[in-house]
């Protein structure tokens, strides 16, 4: 059954099954929530600043290192004064973390960190408690699976597995609810398998004719007479009426 979002976060929850004996949670299994910066030296003498719009405020500034690599970036995207992103290359110019500031409250609400130019992986604050709730895990530039901690307790409770290459929608999704550590089984949810079920009810789309080899004889032609015109004599000698 096709289940919203919102329904799963809520019903997902890392206590106890309603009249079961409580649990201990799994030692050595909280998650390190820390929304942590990386330094970015945009005040060293060397750093170069520019002012995209002119209020003598610099809305970009690179910092490279004693060669002039560029190491980081900071960058204020909407010209309010505010960082807005930092981005950090590795040694052959290519972008190996991104630290985003979506909600302007000063602190990163997503990290971002690419190896050899591709991302890895994505950790972000989606609740506004400045912890980490969810990490993104991505294979050859496509998310194939999360880890979510739903109500903020440091422990994994959701677990997403991305099933469809075609649609980053659709996922199967477990959760803990016995405080195990552990995916339930019994609580796997297919959020795509209502529309598949309904896509492969439908009859299939008639097939478009094949098209006529190169070279082929042209299909003959049916004339068309004008109107008033004396037809054929019809077999058996009928005239037609």
């Amino acid at each position: 059954m096709l289940t919203s979002l919102s329904a799963i976060g809520s019903a997902a929850c890392t206590s106890a099954d309603p009249g079961n004996a409580p649990v201990a949670f799994p030692t050595g299994a909280e998650r390190d929530t820390e929304v942590k910066h990386e330094a970015c030296d945009m005040a060293a003498a060397n750093a170069q600043r520019f002012d995209a719009n002119g209020d003598g405020k610099p809305d970009m500034t690179r910092v490279p290192d004693a060669s002039g690599r560029e190491l980081c970036r900071v960058l204020d995207l909407n010209f309010d004064g505010a960082i807005d992103v930092f981005v950090y290359y590795d040694p052959a110019g290519r972008e190996r973390r991104r630290e985003s500031d979506y909600d302007r409250d000063g602190r990163a609400d997503e990290i971002v960190s690419s190896r050899d130019g591709a991302v890895f992986l994505k950790e972000r604050e989606t609740n506004f408690d400045d912890k980490l709730d969810t990490w993104d895990y991505y294979e050859g530039g496509r998310l194939v699976r999360r880890e979510r901690d739903s109500d903020g307790d440091g422990l994994i409770d959701q677990w997403w597995a991305f099933n469809d290459p075609t649609d980053d929608r659709c996922a199967l999704v477990a959760m803990d609810r016995n405080v195990d550590g552990k995916p339930d089984p019994e609580t796997v949810l297919d959020l795509c398998a209502e529309a598949r079920a309904k896509q492969a009810a439908m009859p299939p789309r008639p097939q478009a004719p094949a098209p006529r080899p190169s070279g082929a004889a042209p299909l003959p032609t049916v004339p068309v007479l004008p109107a008033g015109a004396p037809t054929a004599p019809q077999p058996g000698g009928a005239s037609p009426r």
